[in-house]
């Protein structure tokens, strides 16, 4: 079942037309207390409607705390439209030619060290970069046991900061990153892990114009036994939020993006503002370093400062993503090794870090 909010029946059944297709049968219209209207949507024939869901209050909310004002006329909100021209000359254009290490004296190493060797025959392979190398020689050498393992975990816990997400109602998460970077899974990870320590997860996706997006979001919603919320724009987001007033942890996704457009940039902005959201990069750990810490740089100057890396099941080298992280200073939130959602997103450690490196060292299987 997916839910569609609009200011009258009418819209919000072109929305679910819209996200669902001809095919779109309207399970049930609530009107809700904010004078908005919600429908329940499916398109497979004949569904059973849901039960109503519970009323949820939380401290300190406020009644029409929301003001609409700044997007009853958002032509550059949603990010299937045309952007204002005003927008083209966005500042985070400026970001895309900070490649990794560009224009510094790359560090140099004393082979002949046992330390140095070791952990440059272990780190090296990955492609890390010489700076986020030369970070990590130095820290594993404050390790206190003369192993690889834990000289490792020691490189990490001292050249990243490591910063799990904690959920609450006053502060959502928005997740944002590249097409593909896993971010819709992400979202029902996250879900998982909330529902899983009986808590509710309430989660709004901008991302149904993806090909396919419905019919996964559909099936998240189902394996998770909850109600994804389809969002058009921020006035969606501001309608949801405060209709339902959510009392445990708020999820939006948003739709793979390019962070040197500026319309792109002006929609995530408004969306992050609509909910006072924390943006959190979603980045696959492996690929172009250079492409992303120019992506990494990039969304950090929209609010970003956690990232959640993906993709550890699909790749041998991990250093594309650990790099950028590195280089845009971004705080690792979580990590993603499972294509299942039921088994959620490990929250991010040097000792998981440390481990992946060794089981993936050149010689070795797995």
């Amino acid at each position: 079942m997916m839910k569609f909010i609009a200011s009258n029946l009418d819209a919000a059944k072109s929305k679910a037309r819209r996200a669902l297709g001809d095919k779109a049968v309207v399970v049930s219209v609530r009107e809700l207390p904010s004078g908005d209207v919600e429908v329940t949507a499916s398109d497979k024939p004949a569904p059973s409607a849901p039960q109503p869901a519970p009323k949820a209050n939380f401290a300190g909310a406020a009644k029409d705390a929301v003001d609409e004002g700044p997007f009853k006329m958002a032509a550059g909100a949603r990010l299937n439209e045309t952007i204002e021209t005003r927008f083209s000359e966005d500042a985070l254009s400026r970001l895309s030619g900070a490649l990794t290490g560009g224009g510094k004296r790359a560090p140099r190493f004393d082979m002949s060290d046992a330390t140095v060797r070791g952990m440059a025959e272990i780190l090296a392979p990955h492609g890390v970069g010489q700076r986020l190398l030369a970070a990590l020689i130095g820290g594993a050498k404050k390790s206190r046991i003369d192993e690889d393992l834990y000289r490792l975990e020691t490189a990490f816990a001292e050249a990243f900061s490591f910063a799990p997400l904690h959920f609450s109602p006053s502060t959502p998460i928005m997740l944002v990153g590249p097409t593909g970077a896993g971010k819709t899974s992400c979202a029902a990870k996250l879900a998982a892990t909330v529902t899983e320590q009986g808590a509710t997860a309430f989660m709004m996706t901008a991302d149904a114009g993806r090909a396919g997006a419905v019919e996964q979001i559909r099936s998240y919603g189902e394996a998770l036994g909850a109600d994804y919320f389809i969002v058009e724009s921020p006035l969606d987001v501001q309608q949801i939020m405060r209709s339902h007033k959510p009392d445990g942890a708020v999820i939006l996704d948003t739709p793979g993006v390019s962070p040197y457009d500026g319309g792109d940039t002006a929609a995530l902005k408004s969306y992050r503002e609509a909910c006072g959201a924390e943006p959190v990069l979603v980045l696959p750990v492996s690929g172009d370093a250079a492409e992303y810490l120019d992506w990494a740089l990039a969304f950090k100057e929209i609010g970003v400062r956690r990232c959640i890396l993906t993709k550890f099941d699909a790749t041998k080298r991990v250093g594309a993503g650990l790099c950028a992280a590195f280089e845009a200073e971004l705080a690792l939130a979580h990590f993603s090794e499972t294509p299942f959602i039921t088994e959620g997103l490990m929250p991010a450690s040097p000792e998981f870090l440390a481990r992946r490196m060794i089981a993936s060292r050149p010689g070795r299987v797995g």
